[in-house]
């Protein structure tokens, strides 16, 4: 059977035919595209014809970089994004605890809270925490997912004491004028901590998968990746993919310090979907965050004599990482914040290409690029190598952003204006569960940069909307290899659609983000539907 979807605004993102009338689906992919007279011909008994009521259809929105377990984890912790103060934090987690029915040996893990937003300006630490609970383990997870903070009972827990020394790439907070810790951790102290704490339950994490598969879709996304997979988190994958439940097409990139083997010992994962599942290559962080300041730049932060961040990794490590990714022929993806972070990676790159006869870099890819500079961005370009643009931190750290690199740095966050201009592909992606994945937003953010207290966050790097739309379907879809597949609505290519109730083309560029999913199909699919909680088949 036939379906086709008529009577609305199809953008095609195929720009020599960026319109069309009509859309033929069968067995999941698109049949044929094109004016409403050719294509209605195909029809017969009992095909069915979807009436779009005037509305837009795009194809599906691709997320080129987030966490898609770790938004799943988020499900089950406290939300603290709301908080303005300690107290509000104090209060927020003590009630979570209370409707969770949560015991005295469980651990209370709260999210979102950001040290920029609260009325003390800093982040809590141990003796904060206590008043929450002294008998329970208590963990905070700050809004960029790098650092945190823990109450007297974790540390214990965890045995960090005044004898514990700051990890490479990482460090934790002392009591002022001792060795003592105070809770606060960042970066390889925090991701080491967090590693420690006793997964959820199969059952959980199963349920909460489901409803974040339903978040994503409800904004539209289609393919949704998982930016940091360990061993145990693959394993997880797999046995969800394996039980038919995912909807959404999932890309995993394997840790490459702990599970670069995964290429060898799971074959049939590697560049191809088994039941809706691909290992897409290797990842790799290079330094910390810009509104947490552990973003490793060239130049000190604002107000700082000395201050520059820090690195994760030195040079001769990061080459080896590289040339293992290289010889394994596989894509790798790179966090890098601050402009000393991209040099480290555009610069070890480069000198490994030197040393080899082959030049494919396997479409690597630089994940955030905040403060990447337009000189590097040239020698990305001329090895192919991707910008995905966590373009969102110009509405919601912005101002934070202007505070911590001064006006010229700041205003250049994202500088996606540069990348148009230098004819380069481009991604983007808002780092879920950081913030929510809503693409239009993002598209808006691109579009605007304007941030949350209506701040003009450099006017010289917006977008047209057409090009920030490419960001999230096209481009997006030749990140992941899937450019046959995805990305465009063309003859072939997967019925991976989504419909919104404006034509954002024809929008004020205001109002952009105010635009609505209504409906997203996967393989011709309804796995999302506004105001319905569906997974019905549009055939």
């Amino acid at each position: 059977m036939k379906t086709f979807y008529v009577n609305g605004k199809i953008i095609t993102m195929n720009e020599s035919n960026l319109y069309a009338e009509a859309v033929c689906v069968e067995n999941g992919r698109i049949v044929s595209v094109g004016e409403y007279n050719e294509i209605i011909k195909l029809q017969e008994e009992p095909d069915e014809v979807i009436d779009l009521q005037g509305k837009t259809m795009l194809p599906g929105f691709i997320d080129a970089h987030s966490h898609f377990v770790g938004a799943a984890n988020a499900m089950t912790q406290c939300d603290l994004s709301f908080c303005k103060n300690f107290d509000d934090i104090i209060q927020t987690m003590r009630a979570f605890k209370e409707k969770r029915k949560l015991s005295d040996e469980s651990w209370i893990i709260g999210s979102n809270y950001d040290q920029n937003f609260l009325e003390e300006g800093r982040h809590p630490d141990k003796d904060v925490l206590d008043q929450i609970s002294e008998v329970n383990p208590i963990l905070l997870i700050h809004a960029s997912s790098h650092m945190g903070v823990t109450n007297s009972k974790g540390l214990e827990i965890q045995q960090i004491d005044e004898k514990t020394e700051d990890c490479a790439g990482g460090r934790y907070g002392r009591v002022e004028g001792t060795n003592i810790p105070d809770g606060y951790m960042e970066e390889k102290a925090f991701l080491t901590f967090q590693s420690k704490l006793p997964m959820q339950s199969v059952e959980t994490l199963l349920s909460c998968i489901q409803d974040t598969q339903k978040m994503y879709a409800g904004y539209g996304v289609t393919t949704v990746q998982d930016g940091m997979v360990g061993k145990p988190l693959f394993e997880l994958l797999k046995y969800v993919s394996s039980t038919g439940k995912l909807q959404l097409d999932v890309v995993g990139y394997a840790d490459i310090m702990t599970a670069s083997d995964l290429v060898e010992e799971e074959p049939e994962y590697i560049g191809k979907y088994k039941n809706h599942f691909k290992l897409g290559g290797f990842k790799v962080f290079l330094d910390g965050s810009p509104q947490g300041k552990t973003a490793w730049l060239t130049k000190p932060y604002e107000n700082e004599k000395e201050y520059k961040g820090y690195p994760i990794h030195g040079n001769d490590e990061l080459k080896k990482y590289i040339c293992l990714a290289l010889d394994k022929k596989q894509q790798l993806l790179a966090h890098c914040n601050g402009d000393a972070a991209a040099e480290q990676y555009i610069s070890m790159f480069e000198q490994a290409l030197r040393e080899r006869k082959e030049k494919n870099i396997y479409r690597a890819v630089m994940v955030h690029a905040q403060l990447v500079r337009k000189d590097q961005l040239e020698r990305m370009a001329d090895m192919g190598m991707i910008p995905s643009f966590f373009v969102a931190h110009t509405y919601y750290w912005g101002d934070i952003h202007l505070k911590n690199f001064g006006e010229k740095r700041g205003s250049r966050i994202s500088p996606v204006k540069d990348a148009v201009e230098l004819k380069m592909k481009y991604t983007f992606h808002q780092d879920t569960p950081v913030v929510p994945p809503d693409m239009m937003r993002t598209v808006s953010c691109a579009v605007n940069r304007v941030s949350r207290t209506g701040q003009s966050i450099g006017e010289n790097q917006r977008i047209s909307v057409l090009e920030a739309l490419k960001a999230i379907t096209s481009y997006g879809a030749y990140q992941y290899f899937e450019e046959n597949d995805k990305g465009t609505i063309e003859k072939g290519k997967y019925a991976d659609f989504v419909v919104l109730d404006k034509n954002p083309l024809e929008t004020e560029k205001e109002n952009l983000a105010d635009i609505k999913v209504l409906m997203t199909i996967k393989e011709n699919k309804v796995i999302y539907k506004n105001g319905e909680d569906t997974n019905e088949s549009a055939e």
